[in-house]
């Protein structure tokens, strides 16, 4: 399942911003005509979870954050496509402090990570909005991957968790002691992998555009919808932060 990252308030190409109502920033990416400004590129670096690879570059690592900018750009589009209800209060509540609880967790102040990405604590709410907007498209959407049998269980066993305990120098306990864990790793596979064929063939059909990192600045306006065909529903935009992977449904109540 492609990580949540930031899902920033992005700019409606083609019109002209308000007066008073604009900053000046370089477009990173646009997708289908809305601007993602390296601004919020900027903001993804800094409070997403995304982890630099052992030696890897500022240039590649600014690449991967992009790329999942674009990815949850086109999810939120496809998601606004069917009216989507606001999360419920409670719910936005349980996963800010699960954001701030991570930042502490790493050692770090939220409040003073906040301030440095120019957010304020309403904006990490909105921006949780929108998060949790998408991950509930995807349970939705998703729902059938949930059900794994015990045939899928069998075979995540004896071609991955198996091996990977031996690998280790351990004993792989017996199929029987395991069933349940095996069936949600299972189940959690295939909806990965659906939702990453759903991405690729939204990314198919999107128009997405790359400038050249010495493009020139534009002018962004700060309060425009964030799909340029906005939906009443929708939360209002603003810039937002990372929430963890989605948890995969289970038929019995990503992960």
């Amino acid at each position: 399942m492609p990580l949540l990252l930031l899902l920033p308030a992005l700019a409606a190409l083609g019109g002209p911003p308000a007066a008073g109502n604009v900053v000046v920033d370089r477009v990173a990416a646009s997708v289908n005509d809305v601007a993602i400004p390296e601004s919020a590129v900027r903001k993804a670096i800094l409070l997403s979870p995304l982890e630099r690879a052992p030696g890897e570059s500022d240039q590649s690592f600014r690449a991967r954050v992009l790329d999942a900018l674009i990815d949850q750009q086109l999810e939120y589009e496809d998601a606004l496509r069917f009216g989507p209800e606001p999360p419920d209060a409670a719910a936005v509540e349980e996963a800010t402090a699960r954001i701030v609880d991570r930042l502490r967790a790493e050692g770090k102040d939220p409040e003073r990570e906040f301030a440095r990405a120019g957010m304020t604590l309403d904006d990490v709410r909105s921006s949780v909005e929108r998060q949790l907007v998408i991950q509930r498209y995807l349970r939705e959407r998703f729902r059938p991957m949930g059900l794994a049998d015990d045939e899928g269980a069998r075979a995540e066993y004896d071609e991955r968790y198996a091996p990977e305990r031996r690998a280790a120098g351990e004993v792989p306990a017996p199929f029987e002691q395991v069933t349940a864990e095996m069936r949600a790793r299972a189940q959690q596979r295939a909806f990965d992998a659906e939702a990453e064929k759903w991405i690729q063939e939204l990314r198919d059909k999107a128009r997405i555009t790359i400038p050249p990192a010495s493009s020139p600045s534009v002018t962004v306006g700060r309060d425009v919808p964030l799909a340029a065909a906005p939906t009443p529903k929708a939360p209002p935009p603003s810039p937002t932060v990372a929430l963890p992977p989605t948890p995969t449904p289970s038929p019995n109540p990503r992960g």
